[in-house]
């Protein structure tokens, strides 16, 4: 049985068309995975620069009690902290 040469065309044709659609298709999900792992990667840099910038802040931060009816209240540390800012 010979096949006509439009079905070969029609064959070849489809073919072609599949294997364009799939290396377009493969090319759009890999894109989409970079972007995604791009995003995570830039939001967990965030999160560390976060992180860096509230152990900063804690390890400047005086921990001075302004609160004279807490039982932790210093009264010379209150007074120390506030003449150092002071002179700042």
């Amino acid at each position: 049985m010979t096949t006509s040469s439009t079905a070969n065309v029609a064959r070849w044709t489809a073919l072609v068309l599949g294997l364009a659609y799939g290396f377009w298709h493969r090319n759009s999900l890999e894109k989409s995975e970079k972007m995604k792992a791009a995003i995570v990667n830039y939001q967990h840099k965030e999160e560390l620069i976060n992180k860096a910038k509230a152990a900063y802040a804690a390890k400047k931060s005086p921990n001075v009690i302004t609160d004279p009816n807490d039982p932790n209240f210093d009264l010379e540390r209150l007074i120390a902290h506030y003449s150092t800012q002071e002179n700042k």
